[in-house]
């Protein structure tokens, strides 16, 4: 494929994401100027999959740039921080840590909310989400199965189920369809790609019993044409 048939391809696909409010050329002139985007991360979902997600879901094209650990020697010294993910813009300027990515990203598409504090609340949601990481780490490495079995269930009962109770009630209190505001946020595409991880579909689909609306909301965020495309071809990894 040329270079400029890949550019009219890369820009006809964000075409079709544009406003409906947003002729064909308007929304051209916008994909002209977007921004370039590359992603580095391991080939698993880890922290790199938040930021995929935001992308896939906006309709904005970015190089995947994915890589097995044998690799990361190579790649560590070429990041800010020696970690990942980093984001790349325009070739030049690299952005790292997980949150502040996710975050830059939600802001730049308009999925961080309408004002200062929609855009807090859905931060808010989001460190909820890290916190829950935390407290799954320990399961999450044990490798002695059984023993996994019973540090996972501890975790649900005393943090997960606690957790999932109250955005449910915050769910209901806000309208039932989304986290924050009248509209799709980065937190509501934060619940979705931890709750459909590997590691925690472990816990089985009766974690949702008590929590119709955030059931529902996950569901949602996983039936959007864009967010179904990624994730029917997307690497099929362990994490």
């Amino acid at each position: 494929v040329s270079c400029c048939v890949l550019t009219d391809l890369l820009l006809s696909n964000y075409i079709i994401s544009c406003d409906q409010n947003q002729n064909n050329s308007q929304c051209y002139q916008s994909a002209l100027k977007m921004p370039g985007y590359k992603l580095y991360y391991f080939n698993v979902r880890g922290r790199g999959e938040l930021s995929r997600l935001i992308l896939h879901y906006a309709g904005v094209p970015f190089e995947d740039f994915r890589f097995e650990g044998k690799d990361w020697p190579a790649v560590k010294p070429k990041m800010p921080f020696g970690q990942v993910p980093v984001l790349e813009v325009d070739g030049e300027k690299m952005l790292a840590q997980s949150h502040t990515i996710a975050r830059y990203l939600a802001r730049q598409h308009g999925l961080a909310g309408q004002n200062d504090w929609e855009q807090s609340q859905a931060d808010m949601y989001v460190d909820c989400i890290y916190d829950l990481h935390g407290a799954m780490r320990t399961a999450t490495w044990e490798k002695d199965a059984e023993k996994q079995k019973e540090l996972f269930d501890k975790v649900n009962q005393e943090t997960i189920q606690p957790h999932l109770e109250k955005v449910e009630q915050h769910l209901v209190k806000n309208g039932g369809v989304h986290l924050v505001g009248q509209g799709l946020t980065w937190a509501d595409i934060a619940y979705y790609a931890y709750f459909t991880t590997p590691i925690m579909t472990l816990l089985g689909g009766e974690v949702f019993n008590k929590t119709p609306h955030l059931k529902k909301l996950i569901e949602t965020v996983g039936n959007n044409p864009n967010i179904k495309k990624y994730v029917e071809t997307r690497p099929v990894t362990s994490g």
